[in-house]
């Protein structure tokens, strides 16, 4: 529901956090974009961090290695029985089956590209350049042009998809 990278995430910290507001500054030394800016928070995050006690520093403490989140990301997903077809020639590990959490920031941008104008999809995803969230709203849009113009058959048209194949 920001659309963050998991390490402006964890770096979150209590005092940038003002909740009655639905802000929170992320600074510059934490994200990629390198500057500090206030953002606006969906209220479905707000409440969700609101049921979040910790107590240090940082809203959504990890204490051990970035890379130790992703194990269990991957562990959670596994447990769910999240399978994903891994379609590289390569060996494969179990990161090749799961989602990553950028498949889940890459989602928020596709599926936000036509909802929110360019400038306001780049400040959430707190992109550093345009051309990098130009890239999201090209492919969210490809994608419509694509699935619209997908051939029906004549026999499909006029149902609906309970009455449908």
């Amino acid at each position: 529901m920001t659309g963050w990278q998991i390490g402006d995430m964890i770096a979150m910290r209590r005092e940038d956090l003002d909740m009655d507001a639905g802000t929170v500054i992320t600074r510059w030394d934490d994200n990629k974009g390198k500057r500090d800016a206030l953002v606006k928070l969906h209220p479905v995050v707000v409440e969700h961090l609101r049921r979040v006690p910790t107590f240090g520093p940082t809203v959504l403490p990890w204490n051990r290695h970035e890379r130790t989140l992703y194990d269990e990301f991957a562990r959670i997903q596994e447990k769910a029985e999240v399978h994903l077809p891994c379609r590289e020639q390569h060996e494969h590990n179990r990161h090749c089956h799961v989602y990553a959490f950028h498949d889940l920031r890459r989602a928020f941008a596709t599926m936000n590209a036509d909802k929110l104008s360019a400038d306001a999809l780049q400040a959430l995803m707190r992109h550093k350049s345009y051309s990098t969230t130009q890239k999201y709203i090209n492919m969210a849009r490809q994608m419509d042009q694509a699935v619209a113009s997908l051939h029906v058959p004549d026999v499909l048209k006029g149902k609906t998809a309970a009455g449908g194949v």
